[in-house]
């Protein structure tokens, strides 16, 4: 089985909406599903750096801070053939929408807090998301 690390990062904008982008369908996780920006960590990179970088990568913005909300194994999906730790990161930013570049996936969006649990979201996402707006 393989195992790696993940950084995903819960951006808020200053009206509350999450940052979240729609994934392509050829991915080999979650295609076609909705998921905070985010990847691998590489050799030599901490958590944090990963999640600043691909969330550079993904979007063209950076977080005003960032602080580790939640670390722990991917929650288990049927047909899904790996171990995953993932780190998830929150942070906010000054940015709006017409700020986004679309560097990966279909759409990169600001999602309104009362829309964020209306689309298929990606496991690590969904769990992640209804922590954040139980404990906001």
């Amino acid at each position: 089985m393989a195992t790696y690390e993940v950084a995903l990062v819960l951006l808020v904008d200053s009206s509350g909406a999450v940052l979240l982008q729609h994934r392509d369908e050829d991915v080999a996780v979650s295609p076609n599903q909705w998921s905070l920006p985010g990847g691998h960590v590489e050799p030599g990179e901490s958590p944090e750096e990963a999640a600043r970088r691909e969330l550079l990568e993904e979007s063209g913005l950076t977080a005003d801070e960032l602080r580790l909300l939640w670390s722990g194994p991917r929650p288990y999906e049927v047909g899904f053939p790996h171990s995953v730790t993932v780190h998830m990161f929150s942070g906010t930013t000054r940015a709006r929408q017409e700020d986004v570049v679309l560097g990966e996936g279909r759409a990169m969006v600001f999602v309104p807090r009362d829309e964020l649990l209306n689309r298929e979201l990606a496991v690590s996402s969904a769990l992640v998301l209804s922590l954040h707006l139980r404990d906001t």
